[in-house]
Order: structure tokens, then sequence, then C-alpha cells
């Protein structure tokens, strides 16, 4: 899935909002930078969300990533890599 990788989303406002799942078999672990509309960035790598199944799509990571940490001055969201892991399947086991 990286191949295509990095792109850049900007996410919808009216986008379904990221809840957390504790009990989710699938995280995605991810390394992006996202721009804000008022100026600096904010940049990730390695950073874990819970998802539903095992496949997400990178537009609704960008998403998930902007509602997570409640984001309201995010502009365009690029992501690095994106890759779905099980959970325990990865560093923080």
């Amino acid at each position: 899935m990286n191949a295509a990788l990095p792109l850049s989303y900007l996410p919808a406002d009216d986008a379904a909002p990221y809840v957390a799942d504790p009990r989710s078999t699938w995280r995605v672990k991810l390394a992006f930078r996202i721009d804000f509309t008022n100026g600096g960035y904010l940049e990730g790598k390695d950073f874990l969300l819970d998802v539903p199944g095992p496949e997400v799509a990178p537009a609704r990571a960008a998403e998930m990533l902007v509602s997570s940490m409640n984001l309201l001055r995010a502009g365009p969201v690029t992501i690095l890599s994106l890759q779905v892991v099980r959970r325990g399947e990865h560093d923080d086991a």
C-alpha cells in the first residue's frame, strides 16, 4: 500500500469522528505531516490508531488523525507511510 505514498488529503469538515476501540484487533501505524491553516505543522512517526478491520484508506486515516487530536485548524494532511498491523504484533505490545 505504501507504493503510492506520500499523498496529501484535505479532511472533510463532515467526516465521521474517530472513536478509539481498545478491543479492536487491528491498528493503523502511520507517519504523517499535518499543516495548519494558521501556520506551522505537526509531524508524527509510528503513530497508532485503532481501526475496525484490516484495511483503511489513506484519506480516512488522514481524517482519523485530525479527529483523534481534535485539530481545529488542520489543513492538508500528508500520509507518508501507512501500515495496518494486528494489535500486539508491533512495538507497543
